[in-house]
């Protein structure tokens, strides 16, 4: 398993065609998400959110190609409904978005994702992560010690039948168990791809 760490500006063609798959897999084929008509692409799923400098956490193997996804934006109090007081200082919270595992190919891999968040966040002097989350997800949290606490509605907006939560970017559990791990960027896997080894310099 190889976590990948990039932004959308530095994937790939072939990458990011793969992620918007697996996205549309997951979240529209399998949650039932809608896609914006004008973000339209057969067979793949993209939002507004999805801008050059987004940061993206990938879980991929050679067996299964991407099998794992997280997105960390920048999450600023001037997208609070009017009249909603903020919670955090401005530039010291990223928003974890379109978080999704395959528990078949690793049971764990929600978590593992989940370190290397908090960890590239704190690297990032960022205070904390914001996320709507399910409660299946919520129960994988509780089981396996990591540090949260719900959020005030409206703090987040989310798909349906999801709620926000504050994690912790100290996770002395996550810690525990995959301190040592490693992030690795796209050129570090483009054989797997097939990408000719030029694309790194005409690509940059």
């Amino acid at each position: 398993m190889k976590i990948i760490q990039t932004q959308l500006k530095d994937m790939p063609s072939s990458l990011l065609a793969e992620l918007g798959s697996y996205r549309y897999d997951v979240f529209a084929r399998g949650e039932g998400w809608s896609i914006p008509p004008r973000l339209s692409t057969p067979g793949q799923e993209y939002d507004r959110f999805d801008r050059s400098d987004v940061t993206w956490l990938l879980a991929w193997t050679a067996q299964y190609g991407i099998c794992g996804c997280m997105r960390l934006i920048p999450w600023h109090p001037s997208e609070l409904p009017e009249g909603t007081a903020s919670p955090f200082p401005d530039g010291e919270v990223w928003e974890m978005s379109r978080f999704s595992a395959r528990l078949d190919v690793d049971a764990e891999l929600p978590l593992l994702l989940l370190w290397h968040a908090v960890q590239l966040a704190e690297l990032s002097g960022i205070q904390c992560l914001i996320s709507a989350t399910t409660p299946m997800l919520e129960k994988m949290f509780e089981a396996n010690g990591v540090v949260y606490e719900p959020l005030t509605p409206g703090i987040i907006q989310s798909e349906d039948n999801l709620f926000a939560v504050k994690i912790a970017i100290e996770q002395p559990v996550l810690a525990e168990k995959y301190r040592g791990s490693r992030r690795y960027n796209p050129e570090e896997v483009l054989p797997t791809f097939g990408v000719s080894v030029n694309w790194q310099v005409r690509g940059r």
